[in-house]
Parts: C-alpha cells; structure tokens; sequence
C-alpha cells in the first residue's frame, strides 16, 4: 500500500523528490488543495469514503501516517456493511 501511496503522490506533485519517509507537510510538498486530490485518488482506489471531519493534519505528515489512516478508513468500511 506505501508504494501506492508514493505512486499517488507522485502524480499529484510530479516534480518534486518524493519517498517514503518524506516529511510531506513540513517539507511543503502538499498543500490544502493536493490534500483534498489525494483524499479523492485515495477514495477512488481503495473504495473508502473519507469523511472530511474525520480528517487531521497528522495523518498527512508522510506516506506512513496516510497508509495508516487509509487502513484505519478500510476497516471502518468492513464494520459499515
């Protein structure tokens, strides 16, 4: 899934080095508006629904932080249905 994430980021910010450990909030990588297109590429791919109050700032600090909420998000759908 990190790799994913990474191929994601890179599509949306093409130009800039980016890994895995990449600081991508501290290091301005992603902005408010690439937030909210990674949310949307991430909702496409894993077929999650995001609810925008659930969000925080910290889960958007590197690739870790957001497979970690995308699978907090995946499992919360598994308990939906």
């Amino acid at each position: 899934m990190e790799q994913e994430i990474l191929h994601i980021l890179q599509e949306i910010n093409p130009y800039m080095e980016i890994e895995t450990d990449t600081k991508l909030l501290e290091e301005e990588i992603l902005d408010s508006m690439e937030i909210l297109l990674l949310i949307s590429e991430l909702e496409d791919k894993y077929q999650i629904q995001i609810p925008l109050e659930s969000l925080q700032l910290e889960d958007f600090q590197d690739i870790l932080s957001i497979t970690k909420f995308v699978k907090k998000q995946i499992e919360g759908t598994q308990y939906d249905n």
